[in-house]
């Protein structure tokens, strides 16, 4: 069972498939790959890695300032969202966690690397994995010193707005928002915490490049928080240089490549109401509106598993998740994320002729 998606030296291992065959529907990457803008900074500038990057990252940090209308002194920076993630739970070392489920298993990981009591809070299907804000209020009291939610949510695609993160924020010791996939959203606006930041003391946001910008190998993420303690205990324990010369000087380019962000945008946006509208004539299917790149769907006959579906695609070079391993989910839930309009048209032909 893959515990990610898009970890396609496993496929290329375990299905002997070369990994540049393979339609991968379960990494949520940008199908329209890097931009000519990143591609040209590299080719030009590539000396640069003879050189260490500026050990502050003021450049960079001032570009993700732009980009996320925040204050560049509550920025930090580092190796993917995944260290970010990992540095702010160490550093605020919570004794017990609540996690808005099913979600990213990093969170689960790294707070039971520190011996974290966890408590999850299942986004139910029978409320589409909609969060219940009133529910969740009734089990936050004094002894929950963190909570955790990735908006929008992985897998569901489900999302909560500015408001309710408000009231959450109002009752909350501290939160910690994962908005990985916030930018593919068309309610974008509405739902990013960054404009936030600045007004609250225990706001602590989290951003990733991966998705987004079609550039995992790079290994870029960042934080933002006001709380100074936070900060200084997380730049007082943080590797130096932990974002390379590369990362960094893409970085300082990406955010300000507005033709490119509008595309994603457009792209996403017009691809998945295609994609809905035909997954609504596909009898067995129940699929999960979303707010991002990628599509939860649950199989409602039961002639296939999640599982049999999955086998079925690899055998044709489409790669899904498979989402039995989130928690809560079961072996009838699958996740894809939108790609090109061929691929995804392809997947949409495949999913009926093995599920009709």
């Amino acid at each position: 069972m893959l515990k990610h998606g898009g970890d396609l030296d496993i496929i290329e291992k375990t299905y002997n498939i070369s990994k540049d065959k393979i339609i991968d529907f379960s990494g949520n990457i940008n199908p329209l790959g890097i931009s000519k803008k990143i591609e040209n900074v590299i080719k030009n500038n590539i000396n640069i890695i003879t050189t260490y990057p500026d050990k502050n990252y003021t450049a960079l940090k001032k570009s993700i300032s732009y980009y996320c209308k925040c204050n560049e002194n509550n920025i930090i920076v580092g190796n993917g969202a995944t260290e970010i993630i990992s540095l702010f739970i160490k550093n605020l070392s919570p004794k017990n966690a609540i996690i808005v489920s099913p979600s990213y298993s990093e969170y689960e990981r790294e707070l039971k690397n520190i011996n974290c009591n966890i408590k999850f809070f299942h986004l139910k299907e029978e409320e589409n994995f909609l969060l219940n804000i009133d529910n969740l209020l009734t089990i936050i009291n004094d002894n929950i010193d963190l909570l955790i939610l990735c908006n929008p949510n992985n897998p569901t695609g489900t999302a909560i707005n500015n408001e309710q993160i408000k009231i959450l924020l109002s009752k909350c010791k501290f939160l910690m928002i994962d908005e990985t996939y916030a930018e593919f959203s068309n309610e974008k606006e509405n739902i990013c915490a960054t404009k936030l930041v600045n007004d609250y003391d225990n706001l602590f946001v989290v951003r990733g490049t991966s998705k987004f910008f079609a550039v995992p190998g790079i290994r870029l993420g960042y934080g933002i928080c006001k709380n100074e303690n936070i900060l200084y205990k997380i730049n007082k324990h943080k590797d130096p240089w932990s974002v390379n010369s590369i990362a960094n000087l893409i970085g300082i380019t990406m955010f300000n490549d507005e033709e490119y962000i509008q595309k994603t945008r457009d792209l996403i946006f017009s691809e998945k109401q295609s994609i809905l509208k035909q997954l609504s004539n596909i009898e067995n299917i129940k699929f999960y509106n979303s707010n991002c790149n990628f599509i939860l769907c649950k199989i409602l006959n039961n002639k296939t598993t999640s599982t049999k579906l999955f086998e079925n695609l690899i055998k044709e070079n489409i790669l899904i998740r498979d989402a039995k391993n989130f928690t809560f989910l079961d072996a009838t839930f699958f996740r894809f994320c939108i790609l090109s309009k061929k691929n995804n048209q392809l997947l949409i032909e495949k999913l009926k002729n093995i599920l009709l």
